[in-house]
């Protein structure tokens, strides 16, 4: 039977895509995914947050504040943080002040920032990962409960050799569970766990900003004999802590194979056990000597195709043991191995996107790799020192390390724009998870293309169809479509080219106020609306088309001529896009798809007439002022026919830039070349979009006059084959008194209607119904 979008099915999918349920009051792990907070997300390490919080030298409850209200604006809400120090004051490397400063002594001064920092991420709705001892030696951890123990003076690692620091804290999994330095560690767990907030009267075992409780940061084992102790203190530790507080997660710390002695089986192990509820590695190329000090932009190439590799070993256990693999440490120096804030972190950024994005690929495909905390968030913090001195402000970066190696600083734009615009992008796909499939909002709009592309069917769909057709204008309900087939395209394709004019026309002559109309009628039909855009060249006055000056990409971007002024085109657009709303104000959320075709050079924006870093930047910063403006739609990448995978990404903005891969194919030439170009182009969008999660679509296609009859079913149906986009899109059918020829679908008595009848009763093909849904 045909497959028909009916009004009764669109009315269904406006009721259940409106349904919300309640948020859990604390975080779980359910089939794989995070519930209570977000399933997907980019966090960061703030492990001083405490710390500024606790009275002394270093205090700054105002600026924790705002760092806090920084963080959530960036979309982070979760933040990996150390519950305290322990020991002596005034050791060099370790961060102060102290929590723990004798064996079950503590500091009442760091308890309560303690309680002021989880007091502010509860106001907040932000979550913290509590790691309750440190395998290092910064803030003490292992090695001040050897030393409590008995077994001398830790060694600072920079002041004795690598082994030497290693032998030392190696004694900690040698000793028996008995002994005095693990139950001095136990004592602390059960000191923590089970104490109650002062600001907020709550225990910690009931407050909902835990994420989880960490047994360490970066546990080791720290040599191959005490393997097999290191798997039981795991064990112990983690059922003491579901045992003290069965509310929250818990989690290891672990960096992955390389924390577990390079045995990845160990690794696999300890996230195996019940009482881990996910699982978590960290990647260091300069530590790990994957990149040189003097290599940072050099060996880039080097540590990405290492991260990946670390990445896919560790996200198939994930897999398997069906829990979520969160990233929560990674950094990568700046351009030169320099440390001020605000110096070039071209090659960080690169590195950050690299790591962003298989988070975004993961979440489109709802996989296993949960999120990543980047190391780590400095803020509005300036360092003095190379080295840390109390008193200073806190970066990211521990004592033992230079102030600035790997603090993103709030004067770094570059990364704290890609964090907001991924943790929006994740946001949309963390709220596809449960959003039924249909055009209610963009993630159930996001969840039909793909149920559509997993079923192998099409959506039909056609430019402008309401508004014209061959022989006649702005009829409603008329559609040339329609005339020969009963039933309208699926999609709806619109232009709003020359709004920027402020005429109340596009650049083909269509009322704004018409094709507004329309489109939220056939959003009631329960149809998809696709919004291409046209503007006039910004530089030189022409039209779209005008390719005489190779500097107009240049000039609209941050500090050209043109910039201030295009933005407020772009305002334009948000302001139409932000209009299209039902009668009762529910958003029509719609399929954007800016500056397309960027692989030929016919419009100004194309490939011969701006750099491939200035069509990313284009695309960018118009997609994020959109954001910014609260436009609620999905963005569609589309180049003209490709040959391979590097053509089609070369201009590529990135995965949480783009929600549907897109392809421009127009029949010209002989059919078996334009089918054997179509073929090769799908296929390999189809598999970019296996790699990215993303569904893909035919956004242009047609053959002008369509000369052959049977054209729909041997040449376009042909050309698709056993690929499946979403959706396949032909041009307009303008009027035959304004341009001749000019047109991609039939009208009743042309040659090709009894094919198109043929291609409109296939069960694969998509169209919906005449009548318009009730209203709502």
């Amino acid at each position: 039977m045909k497959h028909l979008i009916t009004p009764i099915v669109a009315a269904l999918a406006l009721c259940t895509n409106g349904c919300t349920t309640r948020q859990p009051a604390f975080v779980r792990v359910e089939n794989g995914h995070f519930t209570g907070a977000p399933a997907y997300y980019v966090g960061t390490n703030f492990w001083y947050g405490a710390l500024m919080a606790t009275e002394g030298p270093n205090c700054d409850r105002d600026r924790l504040c705002r760092e806090l209200d920084s963080l959530k604006a960036l979309g982070i809400s979760n933040l990996r943080i150390l519950v305290g120090s322990d020991g002596n004051t005034g050791v060099v490397s370790k961060v102060e002040p102290i929590l723990q400063t004798a064996p079950g002594v503590y500091d009442d001064r760091a308890l309560d920032g303690l309680d002021y920092l989880m007091a502010q991420l509860g106001k907040r709705r932000m979550h913290a990962v509590l790691y309750l001892t440190n395998a290092w030696e910064w803030s003490g951890g292992y090695c001040q409960y050897l030393e409590w123990s008995g077994r001398g003076t830790y060694p600072i690692p920079r002041e004795v050799t690598w082994q030497t620091f290693v032998d030392y804290v190696a004694q900690f999994h040698e000793a028996e569970a008995a002994d005095s330095c693990k139950i001095m560690l136990k004592n602390h767990i059960r000191h923590i766990v089970t104490r109650t907030n002062r600001y907020t009267g709550r225990p910690y075992r009931d407050d909902p900003a835990i994420f989880s409780w960490q047994l360490a940061n970066e546990p080791r084992a720290f040599s191959e004999a005490n393997k097999e102790r290191f798997y039981e203190w795991v064990s112990r530790t983690a059922k003491l802590i579901k045992q003290l507080d069965p509310n929250h997660l818990v989690s290891t710390g672990s960096e992955g194979e390389v924390g577990c002695e390079r045995d990845i089986e160990l690794w696999r192990r300890i996230h195996a056990l019940p009482e881990i509820d996910y699982t978590t590695i960290h990647i260091w190329p300069y530590n790990w000597s994957w990149i040189r000090k003097e290599g940072v932009e050099e060996d880039l190439p080097t540590a990405c195709r290492n991260t990946d590799e670390y990445i896919r070993q560790h996200a198939e256990i994930a897999r398997e043991l069906r829990k979520p693999l969160v990233i929560e440490e990674f950094g990568y120096p700046r351009d030169g191995f320099r440390f001020e804030p605000g110096s070039p972190t071209t090659a960080r950024e690169a590195y950050y996107r690299l790591v962003f994005d298989h988070v975004v690929r993961s979440a489109a495909a709802g996989d296993i790799l949960a999120g990543c905390n980047f190391w780590g968030w400095g803020g509005e913090a300036r360092p003095l020192h190379l080295r840390w001195q109390v008193g200073d402000a806190y970066c990211n970066d521990p004592a033992q390390e230079e102030q600035g190696l790997y603090s993103v600083f709030d004067c770094d734009h570059g990364i704290p724009d890609q964090i907001a615009q991924t943790n929006r992008t994740l946001d949309r796909y963390t709220r596809a998870l449960d959003a039924p499939a249909g055009n209610r909002s963009p993630e159930a709009l996001l969840g039909r293309l793909r149920k559509v592309a997993a079923e192998g069917k099409v959506l039909f769909g056609q430019q402008d169809f309401p508004f014209y057709g061959c022989h006649w204008a702005y009829e409603p309900g008329r559609c040339d479509v329609e005339a020969c087939c009963g039933s309208y395209p699926a999609v709806l394709g619109c232009d709003l080219g020359e709004i920027e004019l402020r005429t109340g026309r596009n650049l083909d002559g269509v009322p704004f106020d018409t094709m507004r109309r329309e489109i939220v009628r056939h959003h009631e039909r329960g149809g998809v609306t696709t919004l291409s855009w046209h503007p006039r060249n910004p530089l030189t006055g022409g039209d779209a088309w005008d390719v005489s000056d190779p500097n107009t990409v240049r000039a609209v971007l941050p500090g050209g001529k043109k910039h201030a002024e295009f933005l407020g085109w772009i305002d334009l657009a948000a302001d139409f896009l932000n209009s299209l709303r039902t009668p009762d104000g529910s958003v029509v959320p719609v399929l954007f798809r800016p500056w397309h075709e960027h692989t030929g050079s016919w419009f100004w924006w194309g490939e011969g007439l701006c750099t491939p870093e200035e069509y990313r930047s284009l695309w960018k910063m118009t997609v994020a002022r959109l954001r910014e403006r609260g436009v609620e739609c999905l963005t569609v990448y589309s180049p003209s026919s490709v040959e391979d995978e590097h053509e089609y990404l070369e201009r590529y903005p990135g995965d949480a830039w783009v929600d549907v891969l897109g392809l421009d194919a127009y029949h010209a030439g002989d059919a078996a070349g334009f089918k054997a170009r179509l073929d090769k182009s799908l296929g390999v969008m189809a598999r970019i979009a296996a790699k990215n999660g993303k569904p893909y679509a035919l956004t242009e296609t047609g053959q002008e006059g369509i000369p052959t009859a049977d054209w729909w079913t041997s040449v376009l149906l042909a050309g698709i084959g056993e690929h499946r986009p979403a959706y396949a899109l032909v041009w307009r059918n303008a009027p035959q008194t304004v341009k001749p020829g000019h047109y991609y679908a039939p009208c009743p008595g042309h040659p090709s209607e009894a094919d198109f009848k043929r291609f409109h009763d296939l069960d694969r093909t998509i169209f919906v119904s005449g009548t318009p849904a009730p209203k709502h």
